[in-house]
């Protein structure tokens, strides 16, 4: 399931490939990603910056 929050802000929800938690992220320029697994479930937050 992904939900657009707003034009900079994306929030997708899916099911985890594995059991483990683990909160990853990485950052570019222009997009910011944070992944955190728990629960079965995967939770990746994108956001976007624009000039």
């Amino acid at each position: 399931m992904t939900i657009n929050l707003t034009p900079r802000l994306t929030i997708r929800i899916r099911r985890a490939t594995d059991a483990e938690n683990h909160i990853v992220r990485t950052q570019t320029r222009r997009l910011s990603i944070t992944s955190l697994s728990f629960m079965r479930l995967e939770v990746m937050v994108f956001k976007y910056r624009v000039k």
